[in-house]
């Protein structure tokens, strides 16, 4: 319960910030929108698999140094979260050249 609520509390600023957002009346406004919302979830996902990437580096070599179970399980979710980083560019690159070919 307590993670369900420092998520939405997390949330916040991204629901706050769509409050000022008009509805799109013409294809333009549409993408515009779309990219926009696109946009912060891949910021909102970068962030969190950051998080993850420093969490397994902090977990594997950190807290269980020794332990060879440990830092292989720390190896395989640095690796996984740099994968993740890797995509995640790759589609914040992509909406940045929807946006600038739809928006000069």
């Amino acid at each position: 319960m307590k993670k369900h609520a420092f998520l939405i509390l997390a949330l916040v600023p991204f629901l706050v910030h769509g409050a000022n957002v008009s509805a799109p009346r013409d294809f333009k406004g549409l993408v515009a929108l779309i990219t926009n919302i696109m946009g912060n979830l891949v910021l909102l996902i970068f962030a969190l698999t950051f998080l993850a990437f420093l969490w397994g580096v902090v977990k594997g070599w950190i807290i269980n140094g020794g332990d060879t179970d440990g830092v292989e399980s720390g190896k395989n979710v640095v690796m996984t979260s740099i994968i993740a980083l890797v995509v995640m560019s790759s589609i914040w690159g992509i909406l940045h050249l929807l946006q600038m070919s739809f928006f000069n």
